[in-house]
């Protein structure tokens, strides 16, 4: 291996490299996003919401709290991680739910203070979709 390769694969490998056996991170809504804007209530709701995001190496867990809505803690499968992306999703009877956030987050605050990750929540008659930021527990 040449002298360059050699010095980028521990970079690469640590990029790639899945997070710590547990970490927590506290999260506010920084956008929410759905079909129906004349409900600005539901909206207003909406950005009041924290989640607290648990992340292993195979699941995410989200938790979320409320003044409006019953709080509630769903857990994801972590399907895919890629080098700008950890996708997790979970599915009931109403809902395809996906979570997209860095593969990285201790990094990404160690860097930039946060990390922002999505929640979108799909059915054949809403989509609903919050932009999060992140930082540490």
């Amino acid at each position: 291996m040449t002298a360059p390769l050699t010095r980028l694969l521990p970079a690469l490998l640590a990029l790639a490299a899945t997070p710590a056996l547990s970490d927590t991170y506290a999260c506010t809504v920084e956008a929410f996003t759905t079909f129906s804007t004349d409900d600005t209530r539901f909206i207003e709701a909406n950005h009041r919401k924290t989640y607290d995001l648990t992340i292993t190496p195979k699941t995410i867990t989200l938790t979320m709290h409320s003044p409006d809505f019953e709080g509630g803690t769903s857990t994801y499968a972590v399907t895919r991680r890629d080098l700008l992306t950890t996708y997790a999703q979970r599915t009931d009877r109403q809902s395809l739910d996906i979570l997209a956030l860095p593969p990285r987050p201790a990094a990404k605050i160690e860097r930039e203070g946060a990390f922002n990750a999505t929640l979108t929540v799909l059915s054949n008659f809403y989509t609903n979709s919050w932009l999060l930021t992140c930082t540490t527990a």
